[in-house]
């Protein structure tokens, strides 16, 4: 049973992106995609050795600076 979630969040600053983990502060990378990997990594490995469900977010007007992502287009 899954005790409870642990959310890391990529998120926009001025100059690079900071990964949180539950709202706190745990690094920052200069590249969107360093900071998704980074949060990922972090995720599947306390998933796996904690036991915790975990999900990484990112806000989704910053998708499309992801190398090879299209836009995503809203339902009419």
């Amino acid at each position: 049973m899954v005790a409870s979630l642990v959310e890391y969040v990529v998120a926009r600053q001025c100059e690079g992106w900071n990964v949180l983990r539950d709202g706190a502060p745990i690094g920052r990378r200069g590249v969107l995609v360093r900071a998704v990997d980074f949060a990922t990594h972090l995720a599947e490995r306390e998933a796996i050795l904690g036991g915790r469900a975990t999900r990484v977010l990112m806000a989704r007007e910053d998708t499309d600076r992801l190398p090879g992502c299209q836009p995503l287009r809203r339902a009419a």
